[in-house]
């Protein structure tokens, strides 16, 4: 499904408040098996949804607001953007949902997961 699809879909069917603003989508990179986002800080300041899209489902994430006390003792933080450098890890192993990002600190994301919806 495109972000749009999917945005409608999990408003319809789960009652989500979801919309372009606080909502970030990713297929999995071609390079590695990663969801990759850079989502602005100023956009933590409410809840950030996720959505992890594959070839067969796809994957709602919600963090909420102050969901940590400071992103970038949890994050890696691109100076140049003043992002969140996210890279979600997408083989189904021991390090499944993990922010694998270089600097990051290794966030585990299955608590934040919603639902996961099958296409």
């Amino acid at each position: 499904m495109e972000k749009k699809q999917l945005i409608n879909y999990v408003n319809i069917h789960f009652k989500g408040n979801l919309n372009n603003g606080n909502t970030s989508y990713s297929q999995i990179n071609k390079a590695k098996a990663v969801w990759w986002f850079n989502i602005h800080v100023s956009r933590f300041d409410e809840d950030v949804h996720l959505l992890l899209n594959t070839t067969d489902h796809s994957i709602w994430i919600t963090l909420p607001k102050g969901f940590v006390s400071n992103l970038s003792d949890t994050f890696k933080i691109r100076e140049d953007k003043n992002a969140v450098d996210l890279e979600i890890w997408a083989d189904k192993d021991e390090r499944y949902l993990l922010d694998v990002k270089s600097g990051g600190k290794g966030l585990n994301f299955s608590p934040f997961v919603k639902e996961i919806i099958n296409h």
